[in-house]
């Protein structure tokens, strides 16, 4: 228990002369408190892991019910700008290669015929790859969609029960509360360290 009082105590000793040696030097204070002051008026506007206002292309073969709910469910999207409709496969490859559309969806034409038999209907997906982080991102919202158009085809009382994921902090996702605070935190680190080993190499 001593030990740990003790500790304490110099603990607390060095964060206060710590933060007097930076108050003290001006440039210290713009160093520690000015960089950070930056980072949250600009990320807050501009930081985000979200993918928003992309274009999809879709190459339908199938007339069916599921293949046109799928379609439909990606066009309301609040990620996608534009569902851009294509004639061949093409047409397809030739919008990813010039950037025209970050991923492409070609569902096959037994798709819905598939999903009616009792079977698993499966649609390609085409990706960007020189978007990498963003191409994943959107690959993992096209799989939600498709998620919640099986949960539709198979009926509620032989479809397995849900998880339910609550979120306490940021129940909106919101990915500014995410990145902001750990950018700045991790930008006011660097600083101190930066400042520490400018203060020991000027005592030395």
């Amino acid at each position: 228990m001593l030990t740990s009082a003790f500790s304490f105590t110099r603990l607390r000793a060095q964060f206060i002369k710590e933060v007097l040696s930076v108050l003290r030097d001006p440039r210290s204070r713009m160093v520690v408190f000015v960089p950070p002051i930056l980072q949250l008026l600009v990320f807050a506007f501009a930081a985000t892991l979200e993918v928003r206002n992309v274009d999809i292309a879709v190459y339908n073969r199938d007339a069916g019910r599921w293949s046109h709910e799928l379609v439909q469910r990606l066009d309301s999207a609040r990620f996608v700008t534009h569902v851009r409709h294509v004639d061949s496969q093409r047409q397809l490859h030739e919008m990813i290669d010039r950037g025209e559309v970050i991923a492409a969806l070609a569902i096959p034409v037994d798709f819905s015929r598939t999903i009616a038999a009792g079977g698993s209907g499966k649609a390609q997906v085409v990706v960007d790859g020189r978007r990498s982080n963003s191409g994943q991102i959107t690959v993992a919202y096209l799989s939600t969609i498709a998620a919640d158009v099986g949960a539709e085809v198979v009926p509620d009382a032989q479809a397995p029960t849900p998880v339910v994921v609550r979120h306490w902090f940021n129940p909106n996702l919101v990915y500014r509360w995410f990145i902001v605070p750990g950018s700045t935190g991790i930008r006011g680190t660097v600083q101190r360290a930066a400042h520490h080993l400018a203060v020991d190499r000027a005592r030395a």
